[in-house]
């Protein structure tokens, strides 16, 4: 009811003025609730990391020639010399979204290369929401190159086996883990960039 008298109220000063409605003594409409979406469907792009570091594995030292490299694309590569089982974190990916948000998937870009086929090889990604205590199962991919080739590890509904809080993407909290496989412990195995891309939505 206290909608059709501010209505009225409206039109009748239009009309009053020529068409342009003048506000003077507005009536408050209490009955109305308006609702807003607290999350709207979407992604956080590609996200670079800003820091790594080696972990076990391997002769421990990981991407041990300019790790740095794999911060962005095409800025050069990181390099894991005689890199079978050798292991390495990136992290601080400083990603962010609404606090209301449900994670929907997860994606990890690997740009990378053999320096020979010789042998079986692969590259793995585990992630962790606790700062690298835990870790999810790994995704692989096995094709074998020596020029850098795009792999894509998850997708958009892809969570990676678990339910994630919007704060486990922290700097603190978020890592992603990198395994060199081979059964030829003389592998190099070359990285351009791991960014990561998280899916959400309400």
């Amino acid at each position: 009811m206290a909608f059709l008298v501010w209505l009225a109220f409206v039109l009748g000063a239009a009309l009053a003025q020529g068409g342009l409605a003048v506000f003077t003594g507005l009536v408050n409409v209490t009955a109305n609730t308006f609702n807003t979406v607290a999350c709207f469907p979407g992604d956080t792009g590609l996200q670079d990391p800003a820091a790594d570091a080696a972990d076990t594995g391997g002769d421990g030292d990981g991407f041990e020639l300019n790790p740095l490299n794999a911060f962005a694309d095409a800025g050069g590569n990181a390099t894991n010399t005689d890199g079978a089982a050798d292991r390495h974190r990136y992290y601080n990916y400083s990603i962010s979204m609404g606090a209301s948000c449900s994670i929907t998937g997860i994606e990890v870009r690997l740009d990378w290369w053999l320096d020979s086929t010789a042998g079986v090889s692969s590259m793995s990604v585990e992630l962790s929401w606790d700062g690298g205590t835990t870790w999810t199962s790994a995704k692989t991919d096995t094709v074998e190159t020596t020029s850098e080739h795009t792999a894509t590890l998850g997708g958009s509904s892809d969570t990676w086996g678990r339910t994630w809080a919007v704060s486990e993407f922290s700097n603190a909290n978020f890592r992603a883990r990198l395994t060199s496989n081979s059964d030829d412990d003389l592998r190099d195995f070359l990285l351009d960039w791991v960014p990561v891309t998280v899916y959400y939505g309400p």
